[in-house]
């Protein structure tokens, strides 16, 4: 548990603290000098600073890389709409300052927010709780995630690519092209599960905001309630298939990620934790869903995407090796984790009851 990782800023990610802080005292009322800059670990498409001078903290986010069809400013515009968008709609987050997309003060577009102080969980297994805590903590999150697609889409302005129902299809092909460039070796599984997923997908339901990465490290808990009081990390965002966002919440339950944590092994019983199907019988209590069906599809296709997110990085850090070299055994271990994901992926679907 960390209220907030931070860092001294990263080499390649250091900017003008003095021209920042002219800018926020013509362009923010509130903001008096002088002002001290930390960085968030992590984050490479869009890194995150804690801004703090007397009287505020708030937060800044830049742009590094720019999202498909849009320019870096473009980008970060998007970005704060949505988060402003959210914010009046009720949901738990930073209230957002301002945006500003001229290069020439940091070196790249950036928003502020206010800064929301509370608890952040990296481990899923949540040591240091008893069991009821445990327990309120994941309920939390399903409720939290199911406000999230309650949200009125319309009032997002996200472009939504048609109606939103086309999501599913729109994410297979564009995973089915990302591993093909980055293919190193035949996988059986993954082969049938390129054919399957595009062949099988269901009826589409109501398009839903969907967050695209809600996991519990993306979310900011009350300092002593399980309460969720900000949600993280809004880049995926879109609108598409609440129940897409729900597999791909429940993957520590399926699958180790490296870094990441995991739910495999747990005994849901003494931890207090939920098991996949009652965390996913809480979400339908939250939603007001009667169940889910095909939920080995959706179980599929968010395995899939690990899998072919695992393929990247091991074909990327292969690429980095040096000739003659056998890769890193962290590298290597994502090149285990493809083949081993894409079988049981294959696994849930081929035969399996839906």
């Amino acid at each position: 548990m960390v209220s907030a990782e931070l860092m001294p800023l990263q080499p390649q990610h250091k900017f003008d603290e003095g021209r920042l802080a002219r800018y926020l005292a013509e362009h923010l009322p509130d903001f008096r000098p002088p002002l001290t800059v930390s960085q968030f670990k992590g984050g490479t498409a869009a890194p995150t600073f804690l801004l703090h001078s007397p009287g505020m903290n708030t937060v800044l986010r830049k742009r590094q890389v720019a999202k498909k069809g849009s320019s870096l400013a473009e980008s970060i515009e998007r970005d704060f709409q949505l988060l402003g968008a959210l914010h009046q709609s009720g949901l738990p987050m930073g209230s957002p300052k301002l945006v500003c997309t001229d290069d020439s003060v940091i070196g790249a577009p950036f928003y502020l927010l206010d800064f929301v102080a509370g608890r952040n969980f990296r481990d899923p297994t949540l040591p240091g709780m008893d069991a009821k805590q445990r327990q309120a903590i994941y309920l939390a999150m399903a409720e939290a995630m199911a406000a999230v697609h309650a949200i009125d889409t319309a009032s997002t302005r996200l472009p939504q690519n048609g109606d939103g129902s086309d999501y599913l299809r729109r994410q297979i092909a564009a995973l089915l092209q990302q591993y093909a460039a980055n293919r190193t070796e035949d996988i059986a599984a993954m082969d049938r599960l390129l054919d399957w997923l595009p062949a099988n997908v269901p009826q589409a339901a109501k398009p839903s905001l969907m967050h695209g990465n809600f996991r519990l490290d993306n979310l900011i808990f009350h300092p002593s309630e399980p309460r969720v009081v900000a949600l993280l990390d809004w880049d995926l965002a879109s609108i598409g298939h609440p129940l897409a966002d729900l597999a791909i919440n429940c993957m520590p339950w399926r699958v180790t990620i490296p870094g990441m944590g995991s739910l495999q092994g747990v005994d849901f019983i003494d931890s207090g934790i939920p098991g996949e199907p009652d965390y996913i019988a809480a979400y339908c209590q939250a939603a007001g869903r009667d169940g889910i069906q095909h939920w080995n599809f959706f179980l599929a296709f968010a395995l899939f995407r690990v899998a072919v997110m695992a393929q990247g990085i091991f074909k990327r850090g292969s690429d980095k090796t040096p000739p003659g070299q056998a890769p890193a055994p962290a590298i290597k271990a994502y090149g285990a984790l493809v083949r081993s994901v894409a079988n049981q992926a294959w696994n849930l679907v081929d035969g399996g009851d839906d």
